[in-house]
């Protein structure tokens, strides 16, 4: 006879069973309490908690697994290995892609490990359920069935018989096993009058109730608890419920082995609510509670984050209470959309969180690494996982390795190498010549690369050997071989070690879960060389399976044993044990949920099958009633229960209430329904960072000068004063204390005057660059970033625009030289050709290292900078032509030492710099300023502090006394081509005058008399110059009165920047131009400054483009 417990308490079941092995024990019985997997050590815990013995002989907790093993082992069975779940699916991984030519609905799922997983799970029952040759033949002849279902089962079929081919006389899976146990239970007389109790099973598959029958039949007492409501049972020909359905055919499989005697478990629940809601939760006719209720609440909330800070204020209202964190579990219907917030919200409202999932093996962060470092290998060193491995932590690279690791990582970035290119030691070499000018510079780079070959050495011997056999196809087992040799190494083992040591005081639950990995990760090489052995096979193909083993390993979380909230979904059974639950998610999208997509038979087909006479035996189970009646179960444990959904979800989709939730509002027409809004008093008052929020938007709307209520200004002076008065004793929240209350409200992005001691360590000095200024000029926070701090860029392999203008310089700067002394009548296009590509040479060897020069994408780009020369080159042949002005001297200093003085702006501060090009005639001087990129002066540019060079090298030429030099002219001469759009068809001359226009020079003429303009152009025709170009309205043609008043003005501008500099004025202020043009857009420092454009309008100094010489001179004549 089969002895029933039968309850809807599933607590109440267990608790029953324990107390009846008690008795056991007390007459010397021996008794064996079968669970399942996931709950053994639970159950064992549980048991021993309750009953009066500390430690028991005669009774043992086990899994059907164990239980077979020891039922093995008394009867000395051979058999052959054990397959278990890992290796299992390993085989069945290998099986698919073996047979991957064959299969067209499966193709290409054999590194899935969903889709393994779930047909493991179908193989394991097509084993316990009996389906045979017959099963597959009904439905393969039906024609009533879709074909796309008849091909399904058909491939189900095919991978089933590669499985069990593979299996023969190799492997026994846990399912033939029992089946092997089954058959020889007869000579088990040892559990002749021992009790065996089954517990936690909601349903047992037909092998397992033959074996229990077995049992029976030598004598064995066997107890089963069935998770079920009494009534429902006497009276299920009513149909009420249909998640009872599989408890019902559970107790009819029962009857057919053997007499059934059930037991009645009743108990009664003061909580009146609570009882009427399990006694009628999925009932088609509910009772209906007209009564308000005390412990069920509903709760909406606008969106899923909105709907987890309302919850962290219900919690944190409930502790205020008196509850207790360890009271409350908050069940999540899609932890996909929830868990992150959770962790991220309850976080900073320090509500302490244990989070009770299943935690995968690859998802272990030493795993990862060890994974990423065999990827390495198998991917040819991809960045994403080169950066994984060197940057984890779990990698002993010795002293200094942060600074070596970050000199590896830009080198290899900065250089673009890849793959092989690694191992090939012409990338990782120096180019001597080129630094051998630059002493400093040069040790530098030695350094640099000396970490760079030190990480690269570790990464060589580490991985070489695996990498030489990448992509040849060897037996199996050598490869798994090879893996391990690379990972049998001191720097694994070491760099795991040190990793362990730093988290054992602080994460301890990781130092835990990190123990288990070494071993588990082993076990799967072995696995995989034991199952695939000889086969010839790649290294990708091992890689993916040891990917795949990893992901099917689960590794054990222990909670802690501190007051915490609990964080789990409905298939967690430890959530039972609390007495407060919070349902979230409990929409239409996530609750019960879309399980179809994870079933390898979906909904629809399983009833087409059972309307065909089919029979699917476990199958008939739906998954959405499962996590009903896990729901039911959570039901019966709660003393308060409080369901949440919200309206938007994450992605921003519309969201309804779950059906369920609906039906529940039924049932309870008078249920607590709550439609929380944060900006209520009454539920902010329970969370000090809400408090804080609350008051800091009242404080900005008053800075704002925006409505505000009379009774919200006395809530933040009341609130205020609180914190002040209770500074040292306010410790509910980190962000609460009114000091960094204060300092979060006054916050500004400001930067600070630097002290007097950084300022002089920085700036003492008098001598000062005009692109220094002009830099001041846009940003002082910016000048402080480069010219203070001198942060340097990353160079990378590809040529940037500065090394182009050195180049381009360069190269201009030799040409010049060379026409200085040349009759140009005679200079033809050739012979410019010749002068360009000689000098262009140079130009790239004292601007580039070798393997930056010989880069195809450097070569393309430079190659195009050389056609754009040889066109200048001619073009500066042309324009000296045309007027009477001749090349004097190229790259000339101003300054001391140099062949024109410094320019004073005060008695102290002085510019120096050099002067591309200055031409001559007689003792009148033009100077040219070459620019690879588009500038035209502007006069209110130059009157704001920006585009002062030309300005100022006419002040430098203008100095030189002696000589008696008159500066007339300073230009920008453009040496880039640009791309022009064209709206028609043009001919020859008109693109040729379409080019000449945007290669004349622009900038500033002095007019000391009326023949400059034609000493500068012999062809002016008093409008328009074919060399220069003149303003419309000419305001960049300055008279002698208009050079002093501009010279003084600058002079002082310059001297208040030098002044502000020295003074430690860092301030954020960028210059804006228009709202679309500004200094932050293409600054290279605003990832430091953190400029907020939003935020920060404030900061800005608009340029004044009203500003004239006719101003300037008012102003200077009431001084």
């Amino acid at each position: 006879m089969i002895k029933i417990i039968m309850s809807k308490f599933p607590k109440e079941n267990s608790f029953y069973i324990y107390k009846d092995i008690e008795k056991n024990l007390d007459k010397k019985e021996k008794t064996f309490l079968i669970v399942p997997e996931q709950y053994t050590l639970e159950s064992d815990m549980d048991f021993i908690d309750s009953i009066k013995y500390k430690s028991v002989m005669d009774a043992k907790v086990l899994s059907f697994s164990s239980l077979i093993s020891y039922i093995s082992q008394r009867l000395s069975l051979k058999k052959n290995e054990n397959l278990n779940q890992v290796s299992k699916a390993i085989l069945l991984t290998s099986v698919l892609d073996e047979i991957d030519n064959k299969l067209k609905l499966f193709s290409n799922k054999s590194f899935d490990i969903d889709f393994v997983n779930n047909l493991s799970d179908f193989f394991s029952n097509i084993k316990e359920y009996y389906f045979d040759d017959e099963f597959f033949g009904k439905i393969n002849k039906n024609e009533n069935l879709d074909p796309m279902t008849k091909l399904k089962f058909e491939e189900i079929k095919l991978i089933y018989d590669s499985y069990i081919k593979k299996l023969e006389n190799s492997y026994i899976d846990k399912e033939d096993e029992l089946e092997i146990i089954k058959d020889n239970i007869k000579y088990c007389d040892f559990f002749k009058n021992v009790n065996f109790y089954f517990d936690k099973f909601d349903f047992l598959s037909d092998l397992k109730i033959d074996f229990i029958k077995e049992l029976i039949k030598i004598g064995a007492k066997v107890t089963i608890s069935i998770c079920l409501d009494w009534k429902y049972y006497e009276n299920n020909m009513a149909g009420d419920m249909d998640i009872f359905d599989q408890a019902i055919r559970f107790v009819e499989s029962l009857k057919n082995i053997d007499r059934i005697k059930i037991i009645n478990l009743e108990k009664e629940n003061d909580l009146l609510d609570i009882k009427h809601l399990y006694e009628n939760f999925e009932k088609y006719n509910p009772q209906i509670y007209q009564e308000k209720t005390k412990n069920i609440n509903i709760v909406e909330s606008i969106s899923s984050t909105n709907e987890i800070e309302n919850i962290s204020l219900i919690i944190e209202k409930l502790i205020r209470e008196g509850h207790r964190y360890s009271e409350i579990s908050l069940v999540l219907a899609n932890s996909d959309e929830y868990e992150n917030l959770v962790k991220r919200i309850f976080a900073r409202s320090e509500i302490p969180i244990f989070v009770d999932k299943t935690k995968k093996l690859s998802d272990n962060h030493i795993l990862k690494t060890w994974l990423s470092m065999i990827r390495l290998v198998v991917f040819n060193f991809r960045k994403t996982d080169l950066e994984a491995f060197i940057r984890s932590n779990v990698i002993d690279f010795g002293e200094n390795a942060y600074e070596r690791i970050l000199d590896f990582q830009n080198y290899i970035e900065n250089r673009k190498i890849k793959g092989a290119m690694i191992f090939d030691d012409k990338y990782f070499v120096l180019d001597e010549k080129f630094y051998e000018n630059d002493e400093k510079l040069k040790k530098e780079k030695e350094d640099e690369l000396k970490n760079v070959n030190s990480i690269r050495k570790i990464l060589i011997d580490l991985l070489y050997d695996l990498y030489k056999i990448r992509n040849e196809k060897i037996k199996a087992n050598d490869l798994v071989k090879e893996i391990y040799k690379s990972f049998d190494k001191k720097i694994i083992k070491s760099g795991f070690n040190h990793y362990q040591e730093n988290i054992r005081e602080n994460r301890l639950e990781i130092f835990e879960e990190n123990k288990q990995v070494w071993d588990k990760f082993l076990t799967n090489l072995e696995q995989i060389a034991t199952i695939l052995n000889d086969s010839p096979t790649k290294l990708k193909k091992i890689y993916k399976l040891i990917e795949n083993s990893c992901k099917a390993i689960s590794i054990g979380i222990i909670p802690p044993a501190i007051d915490q909230v609990l964080i789990g979904d409905f298939s967690r059974d430890r959530i039972n044990d609390r007495k407060i639950k919070i349902f979230v998610g409990m929409t239409d999208i996530y609750f019960p949920g879309n399980n179809n997509s994870e079933m390898l038979i979906s909904e629809n087909e399983k009833t087409a099958l059972e309307n065909d006479g089919i029979d699917l035996k476990i199958y008939k189970e739906k998954k959405d009633d499962k996590i009903l009646l896990n729901l039911l179960r959570m039901f019966t444990s709660s003393q308060k229960i409080i369901f949440s959904y919200s309206l938007i979800n994450k992605e921003n989709d519309p969201m309804n209430r779950a059906t369920s939730i609906s039906d529940i509002i039924n049932i309870f027409p008078n249920i607590s329904y709550k439609k929380i809004a944060q900006s209520k008093f009454d539920f902010i008052k329970y969370s000090t960072d809400l408090l804080d929020l609350k008051a800091y938007q009242i404080l900005w709307n008053i800075k704002n000068k925006e409505d505000t209520k009379k009774s919200e200004k006395e809530f933040v002076t009341s609130y205020l004063k609180f914190k002040k008065d209770n500074i040292e004793n306010y410790n509910y929240s980190k962000n609460s204390s009114y000091d960094l209350f204060i300092k979060g409200f006054t916050y500004s992005n400001d930067k600070n005057l630097l002290s007097s001691e950084i300022s002089k360590k920085l700036y003492d000095k008098n001598k000062f660059s005009v692109s220094e200024i002009e830099t001041y000029a846009k940003c002082p926070y910016k000048h402080f970033i480069n010219y203070g701090l001198r942060a340097k860029e990353n160079k990378n392999l590809d040529v940037d625009n500065l090394e182009i203008g050195n180049i381009v310089h360069y190269n201009m700067e030799n040409i010049s030289k060379k026409l200085i002394d040349m009759d140009l009548k005679e200079v033809d296009d050739e012979k410019i050709e010749n002068l360009v590509k000689e000098s262009f040479k140079k130009a790239i060897e004292n601007s580039l290292d070798l393997e930056r020069a010989n880069d195809n994408k450097n070569k393309f780009i430079l190659s195009n900078i050389y056609e754009s020369t040889q066109k200048s080159s001619k073009k500066i042949i042309n324009q000296i032509k045309e007027g009477n002005f001749k090349i004097d001297s190229v790259e000339e200093k101003y300054g001391k030492g140099g062949k024109y003085p410094e320019v004073y702006v005060d008695d102290k501060n002085y510019l120096e710099g050099r002067i591309d090009r200055i031409d001559k005639c007689n003792n009148l001087l033009r100077i040219i300023d070459y620019k690879t990129g588009s500038k035209e002066i502007k006069i209110y540019n130059l009157l704001n502090g920006l585009d002062l060079q030309l300005f100022v090298y006419m002040l430098a030429a203008k100095e030189k006394k002696s000589e008696n030099l008159f500066p007339v002219a300073s230009f920008y001469f453009p040496l880039k081509d640009e791309v022009k759009k064209l709206e028609k068809n043009y001919d020859k001359d008109e693109i040729k005058k379409i080019y000449d226009d945007k290669t004349k020079m622009n900038g500033l003429i002095i007019k000391i008399d009326e023949e400059i303009l034609n000493l500068l152009d012999k062809n002016f025709d008093g409008k328009k110059s074919d060399i220069f170009k003149i303003t419309r309205s000419k305001d960049n043609i300055f008279s002698l009165e208009e050079e002093k008043i501009v010279e003084k003005f600058i002079k002082k501008l310059i001297s208040s920047y030098i002044s502000e500099i020295k003074n430690g004025n860092i301030k954020l202020n960028p210059l804006r131009i228009n709202q679309n043009s500004y200094e932050c857009i293409n600054c290279p420092y605003k990832s430091i400054c953190k400029f907020d454009y939003t935020r920060d309008q404030d900061k800005f100094h608009d340029i004044n483009k009203n500003i004239s010489i006719n101003d300037i001179k008012k102003e200077q004549s009431d001084e």
